[in-house]
């Protein structure tokens, strides 16, 4: 019986060869991680895991995003192959056809229009799985077998005074539900959304706790709290929690069910708000990132050995978030001092080594016939002004306010939705936008009008120091030249340099487009403007109606011109059967799927793009 039992599993094998060798392609996204900040903190040590995978796999020396170098279009470019023209990812905010013009969609609660791999695999009976990875929404369609992905914030973070009458105090969570609070001493503790205190979880002053309670339709949510007292008494006791949330999941009866028992719930991502606000601590905020970056970690190695996926995509936003708040590098951003740049930088560099720890967790967890895939969507580029052209539209008389100060649709015959660097501007054209009043017959002149505004748009430029000038330009210079070997790119940069010092005024846009023409083949789709503005280097737009440049709530951004170093994202590739190397050839991030559809023997749709890179698919590509 044995030996017929042994006979049967070899013939077994024989018959489906994918079940004796299988293997994961793991793609780790690391949002906003610059190519030329990854390679000097490799330099320096400080990223030990990512040197690791670079030194015994493939570093891509010259790789570039797409156009417009935003998170969505970029995430969609990777897991599609395609560009905006068939993902409709044009813009972080989509304004689709059909809808009033102010409508904005979040690009990342909205679906794609190309099917991304992970869904097209499985649909070839490849087993996968998403977590967080933009695009990868279940509510959309197009899922992994596995999925799992932002949810709803129920209610965002506060401050909450509390008042003990004895040892007891509660605060409102909801209109319908509380939070009880028994203390046994000064130091100690008990939390329970039930007056009898049942189940009530346990957490001493000053000292990390969470609550969660299960929805009918079996979602967790939950939140982290922190009490805080100076006095014996308790009368200036005080409570943080943050945001309460909960996880989109999606996959095969029970999943979303072993995913809450085995790691709770979905925590925030981070607070910035009560950061500035100083109800916690830098190191609090820190804590708070750091335990979202470990649930993400948790839950998808745990998919990986459990459910044992062909492809598993993850991802982290840290690097991002920290980048687009604290690269303060330029003399010209708000706030510059030598003393602040370090340490803002201190900052980025902390998300940069929070996300090499959670790589550090994951390389122990590859087996010898998994491949690994490090991959960014952008770089970042630090801003000093934001521009609003929806200003521009108000004083051309194309956008009219009422006496509130809100837009009034039925005068007003143009809108810019902005992100980033980028902005897209809508005519309110009839039959396409609801409520539209701009004719077809005036459309092209309408258009050329909004053109010029834009092309002849001046601001005035921003001041301070010639040697700073001298200083900015020698560097901009050294960059080019030295690390990314372009002598035209590095003598632009002192044109630039030089510029600056010079103009009293600035023409603030590098690109003034009509869309749909030949010039605008990546983003030729029904969500695009009908202009597309592109900011000059430096510069990002607001959405708004303010009638001035103001200064920037972020201090790096991205979405222009992907060619810019800055913008350079990454890619370390490692594995089964990826030699030892570096990708000199010029590749895309549209070029990561098709690779990973020629790993995995999977026919790619045919709105793919991208090629695969033959440094890593070998002799597969004749």
């Amino acid at each position: 019986m044995r030996k017929w039992t042994l006979a049967l599993f070899i013939c077994c094998m024989m018959a489906f060869p994918s079940l004796a060798s299988a293997e994961t392609q793991v793609v780790i996204s690391f949002d906003g991680m610059r190519h030329d900040f990854l390679e000097g903190l490799m330099k320096k040590g400080d990223m030990p895991h990512f040197k690791k995978v670079a030194e015994k796999g493939m570093y891509a020396e010259n790789i570039q995003t797409i156009y417009p170098s935003l998170t969505s279009a970029s995430h969609a470019a990777i897991a599609t192959g395609a560009p905006p023209s068939e993902t409709g990812m044009v813009s972080n905010e989509i304004h689709m056809p059909d809808k009033k013009l102010l409508n904005r969609d979040d690009a990342f609660f909205s679906p794609l229009d190309a099917e991304p791999i992970w869904s097209k695999a499985r649909e070839d009976g490849k087993t996968t799985a998403t977590v967080l990875f933009p695009g990868s929404n279940p509510k959309y369609g197009n899922q992994a077998d596995y999925a799992v992905y932002y949810g709803k914030t129920w209610t965002e973070s506060a401050l909450v005074p509390l008042e003990f009458k004895g040892k007891k105090a509660k605060f409102p969570l909801f209109k319908n539900r509380n939070v009880y609070i028994r203390a046994t001493d000064s130091n100690t503790f008990y939390y329970s959304f039930d007056p009898a205190m049942k189940d009530a979880v346990k957490a001493g002053l000053n000292e990390w706790g969470s609550l969660s309670y299960q929805t009918k339709s079996g979602d967790l949510v939950g939140f982290s709290f922190k009490l805080k007292s100076s006095k014996p008494d308790l009368s200036d006791a005080r409570l943080y929690r943050t945001a309460v949330t909960s996880a989109n999941i999606a996959g095969p009866s029970g999943f979303k069910k072993d995913i809450n028992e085995k790691f709770g719930f979905f925590p925030m991502q981070d607070d910035d708000t009560a950061l500035a606000k100083q109800w916690i601590t830098r190191k609090e905020y820190e804590e708070i990132s750091e335990r979202f970056a470990q649930w993400t970690t948790d839950v998808s190695l745990y998919i990986k050995e459990k459910y044992k996926p062909d492809l598993l995509f993850f991802y982290y936003p840290q690097v991002d978030h920290e980048s687009h708040k604290y690269l303060l590098v330029d003399p010209r951003q708000p706030g510059f001092s030598e003393e602040r740049a370090e340490q803002y930088m201190g900052y980025i560099r902390w998300s940069y080594r929070l996300v090499d720890d959670m790589l550090g967790q994951v390389l122990p967890q590859l087996k010898a016939k998994d491949r690994l895939f490090l991959v960014s969507d952008h770089g970042m580029e630090p801003v000093h002004s934001k521009l609003s052209p929806n200003e521009e539209l108000e004083k051309a008389g194309l956008l009219v306010l009422d006496e509130d100060g809100k837009v009034n649709l039925k005068k007003s015959k143009a809108f810019a939705v902005a992100s980033g660097s980028i902005a897209h501007v809508y005519i309110n054209l009839r039959g396409r936008e609801k409520g539209g009043i701009v004719d077809e017959d005036e459309y092209d002149t309408l258009r050329r009008d909004i053109l010029k505004i834009f092309e002849r748009a001046e601001v005035e430029k921003k001041h301070f120091p010639r040697q700073d000038y001298v200083y900015y330009g020698f560097a901009s210079w050294w960059h080019n030249l030295v690390h990314q070997g372009d002598i035209a790119d590095a003598v632009d940069s002192v044109r630039e340099a030089i510029s600056l010092a010079s103009e009293e005024k600035v023409r603030p846009y590098d690109d003034v487009l009509m869309t749909g023409s030949g010039r605008t083949p990546e983003v030729n789709h029904e969500n695009a403007g009908d202009i597309l503005l592109v900011a000059k280097r430096g510069y990002y737009m607001a959405q708004g109606d303010g009638n001035e440049v103001m200064e920037p709530d972020d201090l790096g951004n991205h979405g222009g011109d992907p060619s810019r170093p800055e913008l350079f994202p990454i890619l370390v590739a490692a594995g089964n059967g990826i030699p030892a190397g570096v990708i000199d050839s010029p590749i895309s991030t549209m070029d990561i799927a098709p690779t990973l559809y020629e790993l995995i023997g999977v026919e790619q749709p045919d709105f793919v793009e991208g090629k695969p890179i033959r440094e890593l698919v070998g002799e597969k590509i004749p």
